[in-house]
């Protein structure tokens, strides 16, 4: 010993005492375990774990999970031939060493392997699927031409053989309130989103669309619909029909708040709400969701909703315009509504429809 070092040698029959920390141990357990203090680590959360787009891409996951879907995890790479169908590239990503044959190009859509997985399943008598994937698309060869993105399909029917109800076939408008809900979770209220008819090649004409955010010419949040017949018979799905949404995640804006704080709190009235009926002729060229957004806007605290009933078009109806017809319900917060207080709101919609639209009201 000298100073404060000290040199131990350790005897033959102790082999595992070879360094420093082997004899701190052996004094601790001679001394006791319950003599050393306990001395808590110092903690210091400077930024989260996870960023804004890893917490969600983890999200939106369990979200779309939540409707029902399978998550299926497949390669980044497919098969040319069926990425060619969801492609707008004037040429596909080729692998110059592929792993096999047919997964020769990185996907640029992730409906291919979607439809790849769900031919499998039909053709083994899986007719009703419901499968979604999240992950990268690539656009280009070079880094960073890449999106994060959601696919999901649905095929078959809703409800099959079922004695409660009857069966019918999923159809565009389920897989329109799929990727709607899934939006409105991840923080995007409806009147923000705009819809339109938008569509791309893969898509069937009329049975699809797109939502965007603020206006129709706004970031593309999502494309949903029916896929095109012509592929459906192309691949030999052997269905009537597939339907599926694809969202981009990168156009999500981030909020200042966590996505559980922008949830709206679940309100009911004490009072009791009211329902009016309005019927319009209007020019063929607004679709349902103008007229929606424009009834919304006429008092947003008291209108609860505004649902399209009947949309007509044929005899007794001027070419070029449609009659829509829509319910209004109303839902006062701090007092029971008057006949004049009706009477008030229903004019006020009936006049911004007119305004806006040149409708004329239906007798």
């Amino acid at each position: 010993m000298s100073g404060k070092k000290i040199k131990v040698l350790a005897p033959s029959w102790r082999p595992d005492i070879q360094e420093d920390i082997d004899l701190i141990e052996e004094l601790t357990r001679i001394k006791g375990y319950d003599k050393v203090p306990l001395i808590n680590p110092e903690k210091e959360n400077i930024k989260d774990t996870l960023n804004y787009k890893q917490k969600l891409f983890h999200f939106s996951q369990r979200s779309v999970a939540s409707k029902g879907f399978t998550e299926a995890v497949t390669w980044s790479f497919t098969d040319s031939k069926i990425d060619t169908l969801f492609s707008e590239l004037k040429t596909g990503i080729k692998l110059s060493n592929p792993i096999s044959t047919d997964l020769d190009v990185l996907r640029s859509s992730l409906y291919s392997n979607l439809m790849i997985s769900a031919k499998k399943n039909i053709h083994r008598n899986f007719e009703d699927l419901m499968l979604f994937e999240i992950g990268p698309v690539f656009k280009g060869s070079k880094p960073g031409e890449q999106l994060t993105m959601i696919g999901a399909i649905k095929t078959g029917k809703y409800s099959r053989k079922n004695w409660i109800e009857k069966e019918r076939n999923f159809d565009v408008f389920d897989i329109k309130n799929d990727v709607l809900r899934t939006l409105n979770e991840v923080g995007i209220d409806n009147s923000i989103i705009a819809v339109s008819n938008k569509t791309k090649k893969w898509y069937h004409t009329g049975r699809s669309g797109l939502l965007s955010l603020g206006s129709t010419n706004g970031p593309e949040l999502a494309y949903f619909g029916e896929i095109h017949p012509s592929i459906i018979k192309r691949l030999d799905l052997r269905t009537e029909n597939v339907l599926g949404f694809e969202i981009f995640l990168d156009n999500i804006p981030e909020s200042r708040k966590k996505i559980r704080e922008i949830r709206p709190q679940f309100f009911v009235s004490d009072y009791q709400k009211v329902v009016r009926d309005f019927a319009f002729v209007i020019d063929e060229k607004y679709n349902s969701s103008v007229v929606i957004n424009l009834v919304k806007k006429v008092d947003k605290e008291l209108i609860k909703s505004v649902k399209i009933f009947d949309v007509y078009q044929g005899e007794n109806i001027d070419s070029g315009k449609k009659s829509i017809a829509f319910s209004v319900t109303l839902v006062p917060k701090d007092k029971t509504l008057s006949e004049n207080d009706i009477e008030q709101i229903s004019k006020k919609i009936i006049s911004t429809v007119q305004e806006s639209t040149n409708a004329t009201l239906r007798s």
